[in-house]
């Protein structure tokens, strides 16, 4: 058996600072409210919200829960959305306005 050699294959081309700063901060948004929620929700809702610590978590579980079956979901959707922005655009722009309200209204007692 002989090995063929590979076919001709362009080298990759590095990608300079600015575009990889912006692949990055194209999760910015998601990624600092993912954080803080992660890091200090549950002591809101006990310290803050007044909330019974076991009911703080039971509410933390019931949405990551909705994720476990919501986010499979989504993904079908935006895998068959068909226009002319592509397929994810136009759910992140749809989402953008809920998700900032939702944040907002996550932490206000």
């Amino acid at each position: 058996m002989t090995h063929s050699a590979p076919a001709d294959t362009q080298p990759s081309q590095k990608l300079d600072l600015f575009t990889k700063l912006a692949y990055g901060a194209g999760d910015m948004s998601g990624g600092i409210t993912a954080n803080l929620q992660a890091w200090s929700l549950l002591i809101f809702l006990t310290n803050v919200a007044g909330l019974n610590p076991a009911l703080a978590g039971q509410v933390l579980l019931i949405g990551k829960v909705w994720d476990a079956i919501n986010d499979p979901v989504v993904g079908m959707l935006s895998d068959r959305t068909r226009s002319r922005w592509g397929r994810r655009y136009p759910w992140i722009f749809l989402s953008a306005v809920p998700f900032g309200l939702s944040f907002f209204l996550m932490w206000w007692v």
